[in-house]
């Protein structure tokens, strides 16, 4: 395979209390899959009170508003950051004091924490209105999140066999997609009439 693909259906998310037993967490994807302890993770956590944050030290964190009318983030030693729009997105040390502050009701987030010396290089709110064209940087791990809508994403351009040119994944709301990057092309496109919203997180783990 071109890349190491993972599809990661909404529905087959796994629930769990957060770390400071105030919230409950969907995991989506960690590396390893089992143990106390990660070079990566990702999930959908969901706020339904204002309060903290479990603390993570040793980690880089992001957090990228989901659903819900928002939340102020409060983040010890740095300046308070308001996440309202959908796709808005906060980093941050995992070893800081932080906090959420709601809005208008409960939010959900997306979050990703990695191990230093691992790091979260970008994170971009992508419209997707037509087919696009983007390439995973070699060494990189990129998330593919469904923002809104239902996406088409597929390895593109004239490399490999056949079959790794015909690999697509269709991502209803919510799913995730995983890619391994090695620099070749994937493209993306709405499923359906309209557009469609995509989150893409690139991190280098540890």
């Amino acid at each position: 395979m071109i890349e190491d693909a993972r599809y990661f259906p909404h529905a087959q998310y796994t629930s769990m209390p957060w770390r400071n037993g105030a919230g409950i967490t969907r995991e989506i994807a960690r590396a390893p899959a089992q143990g106390a302890s990660f070079a990566w993770r990702l999930s959908l956590a969901s706020l339904q009170t204002s309060g903290p944050f479990s603390p993570y030290a040793g980690y880089q964190r992001c957090v990228a508003l989901v659903d819900g009318r928002g939340f102020i983030l409060h983040v010890a030693g740095a300046d308070s950051r308001q996440l309202a729009e959908r796709g808005d997105y906060a980093l941050f040390a995992g070893a800081a004091e932080a906090r959420c502050e709601l809005l208008d009701g409960a939010c959900t987030d997306l979050s990703l924490i990695v191990h230093d010396p691992g790091a979260i290089d970008s994170v971009a709110r992508l419209e997707v209105g037509g087919e696009r064209s983007f390439a995973v940087p070699p060494g990189k791990l990129q998330v593919l999140f469904a923002l809104c809508g239902a996406i088409e994403c597929g390895a593109t351009g004239a490399f490999g066999t056949t079959a790794e040119r015909a690999l697509r994944f269709e991502l209803d709301m919510h799913d995730t997609l995983l890619l391994h990057g090695r620099g070749h092309p994937w493209s993306v496109a709405p499923t359906a009439g309209g557009a469609a919203e995509l989150l893409l997180i690139t991190f280098a783990s540890a």
